[in-house]
């Protein structure tokens, strides 16, 4: 078990690379000419949030949380085709398709059948079909204003998520870098993980 100025210096460390890469993203995101998805800056911290709310947080599982992403896409346009055919019945018999059995379903299929699949991301599930429900069937802020539904398809909240993505996995890295360099000199302790999410040093 490290000590607790070891926790610290980890915890100052990954803050470093955290804030290093979480910049470069803004920059990119603010000063990039042509950038349809200029307002969209604060979606793409979703990956990062349910990469560190998991236990170890391994970098390979940022794969796991894309297929599911695009699984959970898939699942909205699902819930999108029940809202068509049974609108005209009224609201309890799409609320107990698509919040009893759809929702239940993906559960089902995600953690049960798929949950030795790289499929089996059950929260990246749901947040690829409530942001397509969201994004299809609701007003959506964009740029400080709400946007007509519709304007964003599943493609546009997977470009974004992608990229969320792809900057978890560079915050990892480099946290993980900087840690094994700064705070345990290449040597990290056999039993201590890696705060950055990865492989720890090499």
């Amino acid at each position: 078990m490290p000590s607790k100025s070891t926790i610290v210096k980890i915890g100052a460390v990954a803050g470093l690379g955290t804030g290093i890469v979480c910049l470069v993203d803004g920059l990119l995101w603010d000063l990039v000419p042509v950038n349809k998805y200029q307002g969209m800056f604060w979606l793409s911290f979703m990956p990062l949030i349910l990469f560190f709310m998991r236990e170890p947080q391994e970098r390979k599982y940022l794969g796991n949380m894309l297929v599911s992403f695009v699984a959970g896409l898939l699942w909205g346009l699902v819930a999108l085709a029940a809202i068509v055919v049974l609108a005209p019945l009224g609201v309890v018999p799409l609320d107990i398709v698509i919040d009893l059995v759809i929702c239940g379903l993906i559960v089902l299929v995600h953690k049960g059948l798929l949950g030795g699949t790289p499929f089996n991301a059950v929260a990246c599930v749901f947040l690829g079909f409530a942001e397509t429900l969201g994004c299809m069937t609701t007003s959506f802020p964009l740029a400080g204003q709400l946007v007509a539904p519709g304007t964003l398809n599943g493609l546009d909240l997977l470009v974004v998520f992608a990229w969320g993505a792809a900057v978890t996995f560079a915050l990892s890295w480099l946290c993980d870098a900087l840690i094994g360099k700064l705070v345990f000199k290449g040597k990290a302790p056999q039993d201590t993980p890696p705060a950055g999410g990865g492989n720890g040093p090499q």
